[in-house]
């Protein structure tokens, strides 16, 4: 009896634990993703080297949005096992702005990752006075068109948060039994716990989530995976054939513009990858098995949790993908760092001409 006492006390400390680091972790992702993604931002918007490449400018409104996708959900994952709080429960604005950034900012990133990789694959197959350089891709102004229309688009599909939820509050009551040990007698006391919900009801008896769940892995997955999915195989077979090709060229300005496309088909290919590999796990597990963890209790919970970890681990990983797999943004980035921590070193003629 004693080490099954024991045994439940070892395992109850070891998902205590497990909770508490899996708690702090959205802390570091924020931290890492805000940083990274602004700098993202800065690089692609106002160096003259990025800014005139149309994926470029995808890429920057992707740093936004996933920079503004990294608070709501990551601050509740450390707010509710610590401080018992979630941002949304605080008050009805929080409910539905929250809710609405929250959904909107994921949603957004991922699909206009999936329009960058249409307008990749048309800028690598498009020739001065083809059938594709007519279409409205692979250039600057319509990029900024489609980051438009992709994201009125998903205003409009989440709007219904910041209209309809948390007009409703959903209260229930549960009947507890508390037994109590005086002076060797048993006494039952029976009384009524009630609860109120502010936040997800969008009436008296439906809760959007989760529902919502359900429908959010269509907008932010299933869409732009099969989008990234399809161009990326187009992409890699054009890579392919390019590489190919390339010893019959003798002309060194299109080699090297050859070249140029490659390294950023590549680096293109590599972020959406791993938003493939990375956020299709916890989606799925939110939208079709969340009420089998949440019957796992706390240790269900952290799990969840953990699965988004390494689902926002994407949306902050965005410098740190740039920077391993382009060339060319490595080697801006680490021009700068030179410059910035460079030591100006005077000449010794220059020391001994100096007015101390």
């Amino acid at each position: 009896m004693n080490l099954t006492m024991a045994e439940e006390f070892v395992q109850a400390q070891a998902i205590d634990y497990f909770e508490k680091i899996v708690s702090f972790l959205p802390l570091v992702l924020i931290f890492i993703g805000t940083i990274g993604n602004i700098s993202c931002f800065f690089i692609f918007r106002f160096s003259s080297q990025f800014k005139k490449i149309p994926s470029m400018v995808f890429l920057s409104i992707v740093a936004v949005t996933d920079t503004t996708s990294l608070f709501v959900w990551n601050l509740n994952y450390f707010l509710e096992p610590n401080f018992n709080t979630i941002l949304e429960n605080l008050s009805i604005f929080n409910c539905k702005f929250f809710s609405f950034i929250q959904e909107f900012s994921i949603q957004s990133s991922s699909n206009i990752l999936g329009i960058m990789c249409i307008d990749r694959f048309f800028s690598i197959i498009s020739t001065p006075g083809s059938i594709y350089s007519k279409l409205p891709f692979a250039s600057v102004k319509s990029s900024y068109l489609w980051i438009i229309a992709v994201m009125l688009v998903i205003l409009s599909i989440n709007l219904h948060f910041l209209i309809t939820n948390g007009n409703y509050s959903h209260i229930e009551s549960t009947n507890l039994t508390l037994t109590e040990l005086i002076n060797g007698t048993i006494n039952n006391y029976s009384y009524s716990q009630r609860e109120e919900e502010i936040c997800f009801w969008y009436s008296s008896d439906f809760n959007i989530y989760p529902l919502w769940d359900q429908i959010s892995i269509i907008i932010y997955n299933v869409i732009p995976f099969t989008i990234m999915l399809i161009f990326n195989t187009l992409l890699i077979a054009k890579t392919i054939l390019i590489n190919k090709s390339i010893k019959k060229i003798k002309n060194r300005e299109t080699l090297r513009a050859i070249k140029r496309k490659r390294r950023l088909t590549i680096s293109i290919l590599s972020i959406t990858f791993a938003f493939i590999v990375l956020t299709l796990p916890a989606s799925i597990a939110y939208g079709f098995f969340l009420n089998y963890f949440n019957s796992m209790g706390s240790r269900g919970k952290a799990f969840l949790h953990l699965l988004d970890f390494f689902g926002f681990f994407f949306h902050s990983s965005l410098f740190i993908n740039c920077f391993i797999t382009n060339i060319k943004f490595r080697k801006y980035v680490l021009t700068k760092i030179r410059r910035l921590f460079k030591i100006n070193k005077k000449s010794p003629n220059e020391n001994s001409n100096s007015i101390i």
